[in-house]
């Protein structure tokens, strides 16, 4: 029993300027599930994220021509704001599926009446 966590990316907004494509937002989604149980555990999130564009431009240093993007890279421009989504949707989901693995007692219950 163990909880799997990955991210996919799965959108790039670009900006309406032109052929440089210079991306504006990333769109990535979470995924959790426990290797026990997929079927009942799997959880999604969905996170998106704006990036600076300010005077970026084709001739701006360390540009990356769009096509020659890759997933590795559009995380590195995410930086912390990445880490720390990664660090937050995992204990969310971690506990989501805790309690679908083992449900908390619950608060009442309904008891026979003593007559």
């Amino acid at each position: 029993m163990a909880i799997q966590h990955s991210r996919t990316i799965t959108n790039l907004e670009v900006l309406n300027s032109g052929d440089e494509d210079v991306v504006s937002r990333v769109e990535v989604k979470f995924t959790s599930y426990d290797d026990s149980n997929p079927e009942e555990t799997t959880i999604q999130s969905s996170e998106s994220f704006e990036l600076g564009t300010d005077d970026r431009t084709s001739s701006s240093e360390g540009w990356v021509a769009y096509d020659s993007l890759d997933a590795a890279t559009i995380e590195g421009w995410l930086d912390s704001e990445l880490t720390d989504a990664i660090a937050s949707f995992q204990l969310n989901h971690t506990t989501w599926i805790n309690s679908v693995l083992n449900p908390p007692a619950p608060a009442t219950v309904n008891k026979t009446l003593p007559w």
